[in-house]
């Protein structure tokens, strides 16, 4: 009695984890995240990006080749500069907006947005 009792409890718990396993990968990643003075974008789409530019408070950009299908850049914040060559004090410039902007494999424009930008 004791054994069978003991077999449940471990069937019933792998169904449980189970469970929480499944429903941990269903959730989807953020395109794009700002957190700890990183801005990282990530490519969610079949084709590879090129030519990519992000535009940080619509005034500072970085530039890159490419991301990868299913691949992910992480850029620091003092890395985007405007077009004087001003770069972006991390500490006193609040983050209100990241827009990407890139060609797809297609040659078709990909354009993300974060926060909420007025010229991009």
């Amino acid at each position: 009695m004791l054994r069978r009792l003991g077999l449940w409890i471990v069937v019933w718990s792998l169904i449980g984890l189970g469970v929480f396993w499944v429903r941990g990968c269903d959730t989807p990643l953020d395109p794009i995240v700002v957190a700890d003075g990183t801005i990282t974008v990530r490519n969610q789409t079949g084709q590879e990006w090129r030519d990519v530019r992000i535009w940080v408070n619509e005034y500072y950009a970085a530039s890159l080749q490419a991301i990868p299908v299913a691949g992910f850049v992480r850029e620091p914040i003092n890395r985007f500069v405007a077009a004087q060559g001003q770069t972006i004090n991390a500490a006193s410039t609040p983050i209100t907006s990241v827009v990407v902007l890139a060609t797809d494999a297609t040659g078709a424009r990909v354009r993300l947005v974060w926060g909420t930008p007025t010229l991009h």
